[in-house]
């Protein structure tokens, strides 16, 4: 059975970093183990995913059935369902290795487990502390490539309290806080879209005193696809067809995406398995099989336009 999960993450003033990319038709075909065994299919033993892990599990009892699984992260119940499989993409897990456990339990009281670590990049940190008086930009990092979508995460600290922070893009003035910030001297936001292209993003804050302490960081903004849910204009983006995320495919399987509503001509389109050039095409198509060994990976489509704007779109599949 499929679940969709963000029961894990922590409030913060808008939960940029919770967006759960997963999609609704991802494939589940964990295969069913030996009699008396617990077996993990995906995140398959140390890989690497992006932002939101599809977790598949299936267990075999050595007799009765099962009535219930367990998701375990770094020790910490993070889901729990009945059934003998489970098909969960898992919202707000931390940028980093972790430790996952999956449990089973059948109707007799036994109990069936399997264990391994994964690590997750690409989401927003959930904390960004200031250690000294100023200000800290940790997301995007300087030089960092994200969506237009801009979301950033600060910290903050003043001689005195921080009273007033406001964000710049360029010049332009994108986003303005006062306390309460959420979490204290910090904030984790998304402030909404800015163009593509090279940017500066500039954070200044204002303590009670009216004393102003300020950062900087460039940073480098993608077209990202995406309509808007009540109707309107969609995004200049890539828009895939196949695979989904989170799908189980076999080796080699095929990789389908055009880009569509852009704002100038496509000239290129490549394809990047965990970060190797997979294959290429040039104009707004992009259809080709591509070969990966056993395991899951990182898929990364990229654009580029004749007015040298970047277009792309990231998901996870694992090959059986």
């Amino acid at each position: 059975m499929k679940y969709f999960s963000l029961q894990i993450l922590k409030p913060r003033l808008l939960i940029a970093a919770a967006v759960l990319c997963a999609s609704v038709s991802a494939s589940a075909a964990c295969p069913t183990p030996a009699s008396g065994k617990l077996v993990i299919c995906q995140p398959t033993a140390g890989s690497t995913v992006f932002q939101v892990p599809h977790f598949e599990a299936a267990a075999n009892p050595t007799s009765g059935n099962i009535t219930g699984m367990k998701v375990i992260i770094d020790d910490k119940l993070v889901f729990q369902s009945g059934g003998a499989d489970l098909s969960l993409f898992e919202g707000g897990v931390a940028n980093g290795t972790h430790r996952l456990t999956i449990s089973a339990t059948d109707s007799f009281g036994r109990n069936y487990q399997a264990q391994q670590t994964f690590s997750v990049i690409g989401n927003l940190p959930f904390s960004c502390p200031a250690a000294a008086v100023g200000v800290r930009i940790c997301w995007p990092a300087p030089g960092q490539v994200i969506s237009r979508n801009l979301a950033f995460a600060v910290g903050f600290k003043g001689n005195a309290t921080i009273s007033h922070v406001r964000a710049y893009v360029g010049s332009t003035a994108v986003a303005d806080f006062e306390p309460p910030f959420g979490m204290p001297n910090q904030i984790i936001a998304s402030v909404g879209p800015t163009t593509a292209g090279r940017h500066t993003l500039t954070v200044i804050a204002w303590d009670v005193n009216g004393v102003s302490y300020k950062s900087s960081a460039n940073f480098k903004a993608f077209f990202e696809a995406g309509c808007p849910p009540r109707g309107g204009a969609c995004n200049p983006g890539i828009y895939p067809n196949t695979p989904n995320d989170g799908d189980d495919v076999e080796s080699p399987f095929r990789v389908s995406a055009s880009v569509r509503f852009n704002t100038a001509s496509i000239t290129t389109m490549r394809v990047y398995l965990d970060g190797a050039v997979a294959g290429a095409s040039f104009g707004p198509e992009f259809d080709q099989k591509i070969s990966a060994p056993r395991g899951t990976h990182i898929v990364v489509i990229q654009a580029w336009d004749t007015a040298g704007k970047l277009y792309r779109f990231t998901e996870n599949v694992n090959v059986q």
